[in-house]
C-alpha cells in the first residue's frame, strides 16, 4: 500500500636543450585591431538549429508521424503556433495515437482554443489505459484556464480528470485553489481536509526528499484554507502565447490534409508581463520567441524575437513595470552615450500607436564590418511607454536597407498592454 501511495504522488511531477638559432623572419606588418560592435550580440537561439533540423527530417520523411512530432513539438516552443498546429494535424493523420493527440492538445491549450484542447484530451484518452497520464492533460488545461479566470472551463476540466482518475492529489490540489479563491469557503476547507488526509498518509511512509519538497506546499495549502486564510488567484504563466484561428481546431483530422491548412503571414502574439497585464504584439508567423521573467520589483522580462533562413531576425526587448511616465528622451540619450566606439548616430524620431508614444534611432559605424558583430552592421533602438510599461527595444541588422527600419517601427507600433485581470481576481 505504501509504494502504491508513493506511485501515486510520483505522477505529479543531459624539446631540445640547446636549440639552434633559426634565421629572424621580417616583422610582420601591424593589423589594425577589429573594430568594437555596436553592442553585445547574443548567440543564436539553439531552438533555431532544432527547428531547421526536424523541418528538414520531414521533408526527408513526409510520411512519419513521430517526426512531425518533433517539429511541432519545437514549433510550439518558439510560439510558432499556427505552423506548430499543422504539423500536430499531420502527425494525428499520420498515426492517431496518445502522444500525437496530446500534442494537438498542448499546442491549442497555449494557443488560446480550449475548447479544441479539451476534444484533443478526449482522445488521448481513449487512446490510453493509463488513466493517470489522460488526467494529467486535464488538470494542466483546467489549471490554466483558472490562471485566466475561467473557472467554469477549470471546473469542466477538474470534473473529467476525476472520472479518469478518482483521488489524484494534484485534482484535490487544484480544485481547493479555484475554490478557495472564487470565495467558496467551505468547500475549499472540505477538500483541503480531504487532501491532507492523503499527504499526511502519504508523509508517514517517508518519501524520498524531492517528494517531501512536493507534498509540504500542498500541506501549507490545505492549513491556510481549513484556518480560514484568503487565498488569491494566481495570474497566467508567463509563457508566450496567441490566440490560434477557428480552422487551426474546428476540424475533423478526415476531412481535408493538415499541410493544406494555411499560415497567416502575422500573427498576434502575448506575453503575460506583470500579473494580468499582458503585452501584446504583431510579428511575422515564422518569427521565433522566448520569454525570460525576471525576479521583482520592478516587475520585468525579455522577449528574444529571431528567425533564420534568408532574412536573419534578432530583437532583444526588455519590459520593464514603471509606477511613473519615463523620461523617453532622456532614455534615448543615455542609450546614444553607452554605444561603444564612434558610431554614426541617425536623428531620433518620435512615433505614436495606440496608448503608447516612442522614440528610435538608428546607429551604423562603417568601420564595423559583420565578421566583427556576428553579421550585424547596424543597431535600430527604440524606447517605449505603454500603460505603466516601458519597453526598451534593440534590433540587430545585418544591412542597411531603410526597410528594415521602416519594419521595425511599424511592429513596433502594434504594441498594446491588456488588462486581462478577471471578475473578483
Amino acid at each position: 500500500m505504501a509504494r502504491n501511495r508513493l506511485l501515486l504522488v510520483l505522477t505529479l511531477w543531459g624539446a631540445c636543450a640547446h636549440p639552434i638559432p633559426a634565421p629572424r623572419p621580417p616583422a610582420p606588418a601591424p593589423v589594425a585591431a577589429p573594430a568594437k560592435p555596436l553592442a553585445p550580440v547574443p548567440q543564436p537561439s539553439p531552438l533555431l538549429a532544432e527547428i531547421a533540423t526536424a523541418e528538414q527530417a520531414a521533408a526527408d520523411h513526409p510520411d512519419d508521424a513521430e517526426t512531425w512530432g518533433r517539429l511541432a513539438s519545437a514549433l510550439r516552443r518558439a510560439n510558432r503556433l499556427q505552423e506548430a498546429a499543422r504539423a500536430a494535424w499531420r502527425a494525428v493523420e499520420l498515426a492517431p495515437s496518445a502522444e500525437s493527440w496530446t500534442s494537438v492538445g498542448s499546442v491549442l491549450m497555449q494557443g488560446g482554443a480550449p475548447t479544441g484542447a479539451m476534444a484533443a484530451f478526449e482522445e488521448v484518452s481513449r487512446q490510453t489505459n493509463d488513466g493517470f497520464l489522460a488526467a494529467q492533460n486535464f488538470l494542466n488545461l483546467g489549471y490554466r484556464a483558472w490562471r485566466w479566470g475561467m473557472d467554469d472551463l477549470a471546473m469542466r476540466a477538474y470534473t473529467r480528470a476525476e472520472e479518469i482518475a478518482p483521488g489524484h492529489p494534484l485534482l484535490l490540489y487544484d480544485r481547493t485553489l479555484l475554490f478557495a479563491a472564487s470565495g467558496k469557503i467551505a468547500t475549499a476547507q472540505a477538500e483541503a481536509t480531504i487532501l491532507r488526509n492523503v499527504v499526511d498518509r502519504v508523509l508517514e511512509d517517508r518519501p524520498p526528499l524531492e517528494m517531501v519538497e512536493i507534498l509540504e506546499p500542498m500541506k501549507a495549502l490545505t492549513e491556510s484554507v481549513i484556518n480560514g486564510d484568503p487565498i488569491a488567484r494566481r495570474p497566467p504563466q508567463p509563457e508566450p502565447g496567441q490566440h490560434l484561428p477557428d480552422r487551426f481546431w474546428r476540424r475533423d483530422p478526415g476531412n481535408g490534409h493538415a499541410l493544406a491548412l494555411a499560415v497567416d503571414e502575422v500573427s498576434e502574439r502575448y506575453y503575460p508581463i506583470v500579473g494580468w497585464q499582458v503585452l501584446a504584439l504583431n510579428l511575422p508567423s515564422d518569427w521565433t520567441d522566448n520569454l525570460e521573467v525576471g525576479k521583482g520589483p520592478p516587475a520585468s522580462a525579455q522577449i528574444r524575437l529571431e528567425a533564420g533562413g534568408p532574412r536573419p531576425v534578432l530583437w532583444l526587448l526588455t519590459v520593464t513595470e514603471s509606477r511613473q511616465a519615463p523620461d523617453l528622451d532622456r532614455l534615448i540619450v543615455e542609450a546614444r552615450r553607452s554605444l561603444p566606439g564612434t558610431p554614426k548616430l541617425g536623428e531620433v524620431r518620435s512615433f505614436t500607436g495606440r496608448d503608447l508614444e516612442g522614440r528610435a534611432f538608428v546607429a551604423d559605424d562603417p568601420g564595423v564590418r559583420p565578421a566583427d558583430s556576428g553579421g550585424f552592421v547596424r543597431v535600430w533602438v527604440a524606447a517605449v511607454r505603454a500603460k505603466g510599461l516601458l519597453v526598451t527595444a534593440r534590433r540587430f541588422l545585418r544591412d542597411r536597407a531603410p526597410g528594415l527600419v521602416d519594419e521595425s517601427e511599424r511592429i513596433v507600433r502594434t504594441l498594446e498592454v491588456r488588462d486581462l485581470t478577471p471578475p473578483g481576481g
